[in-house]
């Protein structure tokens, strides 16, 4: 695991400077080694996290016979069978695997890779730079095109420096944020900054740009409205499945740990990695000192059945507001929840009990259909059949029973009727995300109105564009899916959340739950199977029934949350963030200042509700990022590549 990075270039004064500076920035994605190489036009260079040949696998890597020169982010878990495959067993690492099946297959010698990377090949013969993304966007790939310099790297701060200036936040990447929780396609954080999207490839030549989508989920590919409803577990026994897809990421030279949350995705992981390992492994949780966001309840059950070597972090809100500022400048983005920042906390402490390897559940919940918002789709269907139904609404407040405005009569008519607004749209192919993206009509007035009037429209034309061809043919389960994997987990669950937070402490991030054979066994299973009388993963459970304890195997889905807004405002005083905030706003064009002040009042309000609402938290979290983005990106520019040492330098000229 590493951070990559590059330029393909005009004119630059002193190009070892430039890339030597971008590697520093990235020094803590790889710590163990750092190396550049540079020719006429072209420089990159890697941040090492050694893992896999550790001995052996330094990059960049040249073949100076056919002039390529390679960097590779993360792993890829069937290399080993790919050398036997193709090559006789004659090569001995992954970085010499993946050139050789480049210059055998071209582009194509992607569709062959089962892991989490991000590639960059450039051949000097011809001045062609080629960069490749994992089918998920497990590992981040960032690039821009300015002033006839390509640039590229694993996180935006590079890029910076490069440049030596600052570029913009965008503020559609505050709007998207506040209505879909993320962006989409290859937009990110900053003006002029894409990222390049999940399954994709791109090709840069003679200063222009051209991209491919290599893969597409298995999801899409059941494209009967109707599904079917029969499954024979004697062809595919899921936790065969889910155990071979563990397997296969015990892959490297370095133990591993695992995480623990207290939910059933993690638990499986941990029981398996514990059977896999004959014996106890490490896991670690996160506790709340707040006990609305504890689980370390459940966290001890899975950890007293599987006899883990077992640490937690108890996060105060404290904790939350002092190490927000940090968690943003590693998220690189705009976050809508403080929940990344307890997963900065708990990965420095993984990295310092000695592990540069972490298995994590993500992906079981979009895979095996694990979310609310699956059910909720179904519910409201049912409900629209007749409208004027009591009890049909009534599944929801059964569906979102741990949430306590759904059990006040009050506030349930209330909700009652913010559904009723779309629930006779079902053509409408994002329909099972319209409840929780209308939203953002309730919170729009905390944004200056010529800046955001159109948004919503122009999102959904947007997003239509992107999908509407493929969501139309499939199940409207499917179709859920696909938009939740595409938009929260590629751009959110699996970066701000994952990959930034471990990687911001040299820590990799295992996803056994993505295995491509995995989700590709899974994806031809009828959703009912997955998804039955709203019991929200199905399979998944009846799957390990007797394996591992009903109380842990059947405990209802309860979403990660950290304290949010009110972390801020503690004991009569705000954090000096807040006070910084408000001070900005003065000057911002894009905030309405008097309505943030109204918030922040409320916020201070001693009679509060300990648990404001979702939406007025998610404004506020997001603005105050925007500001804390724009605060730490002036330090990325900084030429501070005094004193840092590159381990390993190649010429070419």
């Amino acid at each position: 695991m590493c951070g990559i990075v590059g330029f393909s270039y005009q004119n630059i004064q002193d190009p070892k400077k430039n890339i030597s500076q971008m590697v520093h920035l990235l020094k803590h994605r790889g710590p163990d080694k750092s190396g550049i190489f540079c020719t006429k036009g072209f420089c990159s260079g890697t941040s090492r996290l050694a893992i896999e040949n550790i001995k052996e696998g330094s990059q960049p890597f040249f073949d100076k016979k056919n002039k390529l020169v390679i960097n590779f982010n993360g792993e890829i878990f069937n290399y080993k069978s790919l050398i036997k495959k193709y090559f006789n067993n004659n090569i001995r690492t992954e970085i010499s695997l993946l050139l050789e099946l480049f210059k055998k297959k071209n582009v194509n010698f992607v569709n062959d890779l089962e892991g989490q990377f991000a590639i960059s090949i450039y051949d000097i013969n011809v001045k062609k730079l080629y960069l490749f993304r994992d089918r998920f966007g497990i590992r981040p790939l960032f690039y821009t095109l300015k002033n006839s310099n390509f640039v590229f790297s694993s996180e935006v701060k590079s890029i910076f420096s490069f440049f030596k200036h600052t570029f913009q936040t965008s503020f559609r990447s505050v709007l998207n944020t506040s209505m879909i929780w993320t962006n989409y396609s290859d937009q990110c954080a900053f003006e002029e900054i894409n990222q390049l999207e999940p399954g994709s490839y791109l090709i840069y030549k003679d200063n222009k740009i051209s991209k491919k989508r290599y893969w597409h989920n298995p999801i899409l590919n059941y494209q009967n409205k109707i599904e079917e409803t029969s499954f024979d577990n004697k062809k595919l026994n899921i936790y065969n499945e889910v155990e071979r897809a563990v397997k296969n990421q015990i892959h490297g030279e370095v133990g591993y740990a695992s995480y623990l949350s207290g939910g059933v995705d993690s638990s499986i992981l941990s029981f398996i990695l514990t059977k896999l390992n004959k014996g106890p492994i490490d896991t670690f949780s996160v506790e709340f000192e707040n006990k609305e966001y504890d689980e370390s309840t459940a966290q001890n059950k899975t950890k007293n059945f599987i006899n883990s070597n077992h640490r937690s972090i108890k996060i105060t809100k404290r904790d939350i507001a002092d190490n927000f500022e940090k968690t943003v400048e590693h998220s690189e983005t705009h976050l809508f929840r403080t929940a990344p920042v307890p997963m900065f906390l708990l990965s420095k402490m993984v990295k310092e009990s000695g592990h540069k390897v972490v298995f994590t559940g993500e992906g079981a919940d979009e895979i095996f259909m694990g979310y609310d918002i699956f059910a909720e789709n179904r519910i409201r269907r049912f409900w629209s059949k007749e409208i004027k139904s009591k009890f049909r609404p009534m599944l929801l407040k059964r569906l979102y029973s741990y949430l306590p405005q759904f059990n006040n009569p009050r506030y349930f008519e209330l909700i009652k009727e913010f559904y009723l607004k779309n629930l006779n749209d079902l053509d409408n192919i994002f329909y099972s995300h319209l409840v929780r993206w209308d939203q953002f009509h309730l919170i729009k007035h905390f944004f200056k109105e010529d800046k955001c009037s159109n948004h919503y429209e122009e999102t959904m034309t947007n997003l239509s564009k992107i999908y509407n061809s493929n969501l139309k043919k499939t199940s409207y389960d499917r179709a859920a899916q696909i938009i939740e994997i595409e938009t929260l987990l590629s751009n959110y669950l699996l970066s701000s959340q994952g990959d930034r937070m471990s990687m911001a402490n040299g820590v990799e991030g295992r996803y056994p739950y993505l295995d491509d054979k995995l989700s590709l066994a899974i994806s031809n299973i009828s959703t009912n199977k997955k998804l039955k009388n709203f019991k929200l993963k199905n399979l998944l459970r009846d799957s390990f029934k007797g394996m591992i304890p009903d109380e842990i195997l059947n405990r209802p889905k309860i979403a990660y949350q950290a304290p949010e807004a009110l972390a801020f405002f503690s004991n009569n005083k705000r954090h000096y963030l807040v006070d910084e905030f408000l001070d900005d706003l003065k000057l911002n064009t894009n905030f309405e200042k008097s309505a943030f002040e109204n918030l922040i009042s409320k916020f201070e309000n001693e009679n509060i509700n300990q648990r404001i609402g979702f939406r007025e938290n998610t404004v506020f979290i997001n603005a105050l990022s925007d500001f804390c983005l724009r605060k730490k990106s002036t330090d990325w520019c900084k030429d501070n590549v005094i004193n840092y040492k590159i381990d390993k330098i190649e010429y070419n000229f």
